[in-house]
């Protein structure tokens, strides 16, 4: 029995994780659907089996895109797996819903590919990576364009290989614990590449790096220091990156632990809502949509900017004013159950009872959700009493 009261906060944490992976069983698992994905190659005989981990509903939700995830360890499928199901579950917050690519176990003709010393060598390897790993994905499955590779140890520093040398592949990059010691894979001597390699790309990119104090990993702490310096130093404008070090944690937690963080980081804009009082909320609503647009360039897919509206609209003072945002956000987001739900709020504020509700009337026709159905349905009675 693990004593929560005597723990420190990271032996806490630990604790907490270790709880969190014990109730993944294979039934809460078992909404996601496994599925093999044949990659063929000129690089080997035959196909490589790559085990894909597609979310709840994918197969019912056949106008929905998503994001994909790539590890090259196969023993990672089951923690992201287990991850993305509790951080996805609750309306892909914080971890939106995301396809996940895990790699055969021993394929030699992969593991030959992965094997390289310098730049050169590798771009065999990145060429595989995007002309058919990627390539067989977006074939298959139905992808919105934003991918993440994510790696622990050596997949580590094949991620920041690829950032380096080929940044187009993935809009993020996970790098849990890398190996830098002895110029592993070029990487030290070729980040400063980052700054012309980068200036390419409309887009952004993301990185997230981490490292505990272990002594797995005594030899590569300097070097790892001595990267992070760089970045600060050298790294250009439109790389979003974040260095973190677990202090006092095991190695094998590294890959989970960074895998949390970095989620949270990577989708952060998506989730963050605008606050009525701040600087754009001020500026009013056609600024917030202006506002999400851009972070939808940003990430390559549409980030709603409803939640924002929303709140804006009830933090308005004067009914007529509430109205208008509301109004606003239908004219933007007409598929949106929740905008509608928040029009015939505005309407029922100043007694427009027939507009009202129509709009929730139409509000229950764009929802499955079991709350919402209640709750609105509950409203509803009450506004056709009035």
């Amino acid at each position: 029995m693990i004593n929560m009261l005597k723990q420190t906060p990271t032996q806490y944490l630990w604790a907490l994780l270790l709880l969190l992976l014990l109730v993944f069983s294979p039934q809460s698992i078992a909404q996601q659907t496994l599925d093999t994905l044949k990659v063929t190659s000129k690089s080997y005989q035959g196909s490589a089996d790559f085990l894909v981990t597609l979310p709840n509903k994918y197969a019912e939700n056949t106008d929905k895109k998503y994001i994909v995830l790539i590890d090259f360890h196969p023993a990672s499928q089951p923690y992201l797996a287990g991850l993305h199901h509790w951080m996805s579950h609750n309306g892909g917050w914080p971890w939106l819903e995301t396809i996940i690519v895990t790699a055969p176990d021993g394929h030699p003709g992969l593991g030959k590919l992965k094997t390289f010393t310098n730049a050169e060598q590798g771009q065999a390897f990145l060429s595989y990576v995007e002309d058919d790993l990627l390539a067989a994905i977006d074939k298959k499955y139905r992808t919105n364009g934003f991918k993440i590779l994510s790696g622990f140890t050596g997949n580590a520093t094949l991620g920041l290989f690829t950032l380096i040398q080929r940044p187009k592949l993935f809009n993020a990059y996970i790098v849990a614990s890398p190996i830098l010691s002895e110029n592993y894979l070029s990487v030290m001597k070729d980040t400063p590449n980052l700054v012309p390699a980068l200036s390419k790309l409309a887009q952004p990119r993301m990185l997230f790096l981490s490292r505990a104090d272990s002594d797995f990993e005594q030899k590569q702490i300097a070097d790892f220091d001595k990267l992070v310096t760089t970045l600060k130093q050298q790294a250009p404008s439109n790389l979003l990156w974040k260095s973190k070090v677990f202090e006092g944690s095991y190695y094998m937690s590294q890959p989970a632990l960074a895998t949390i963080y970095a989620i949270e980081q990577i989708f952060n804009d998506v989730h963050t809502v605008i606050e009525p009082d701040s600087t754009i909320g001020k500026a009013g609503p056609e600024a917030i949509y202006t506002y999400f647009q851009q972070v939808s360039n940003k990430y390559g897919f549409d980030v709603s900017a409803v939640d924002s509206l929303l709140a804006l609209a009830k933090s308005k003072t004067k009914l007529e004013d509430a109205l208008l945002v509301y109004q606003f956000a239908v004219e933007k987001y007409p598929q949106n159950a929740h905008t509608h739900h928040g029009l015939a709020l505005g309407f029922a504020a100043v007694d427009e009872m027939p507009q009202a509700i129509a709009e929730l009337q139409l509000a229950l026709t764009m929802t499955k959700h079991p709350f919402y159905l209640h709750h609105w349905g509950k409203l509803l009675e009450e506004y056709q009493t009035k």
